[in-house]
């Protein structure tokens, strides 16, 4: 699978190979920035999701989240706004310091990784449906305080 080229130092780093192969019996290989994964089933289906979460943006200890049956990666595709709009809802999910993604992440308790023209979120079923919703308020240009509300009420 490809790889963004400023992201595959972090895949081919010799502890992540290590855990990756070891976690999961796959065997993972590397032409030029693409990774080669070898193995079948659910574990070859486990790999591809954590090497994608890294591809996406998350550290591989997040991204190695994925190795429980019960967490999953969804991937939102920020499509069909112009270039502008994009930087504008991105600024609005990270917020100031990073306050707003972090927040989401709390409340949460998924992991939330935004890079190039994709929100990333790892969590388990109940907790991706809370950070989904946060994140589509925001996308459609819902108020902080609206989203943060949310998020209290959402978590009590």
């Amino acid at each position: 699978m490809l790889v963004p080229k400023d992201r595959i130092k972090v895949i081919k780093d010799k502890k992540t190979v290590k855990k990756l192969e070891n976690s999961i019996k796959i065997k993972v290989s590397f032409q030029e920035n693409s990774v080669i994964i070898e193995g079948e089933g659910v574990e070859l289906f486990q790999a591809k999701n954590i090497v994608k979460a890294i591809a996406r943006g998350f550290s591989p200890e997040k991204a190695f989240r994925l190795l429980n049956d019960e967490e999953s990666l969804e991937i939102i595709k920020l499509e069909g706004f112009t270039d502008k709009k994009t930087k504008v809802i991105k600024a609005r999910l990270i917020g100031t310091k990073g306050k707003t993604r972090k927040l989401i992440e709390n409340f949460s308790g998924c992991s939330v990784s935004i890079y190039g023209k994709t929100i990333c979120i790892i969590g388990n079923f109940e907790q991706m449906n809370i950070a989904r919703e946060a994140i589509k308020m925001i996308i459609r240009g819902s108020k902080h305080s609206k989203v943060y509300g949310f998020l209290q009420q959402a978590n009590l």
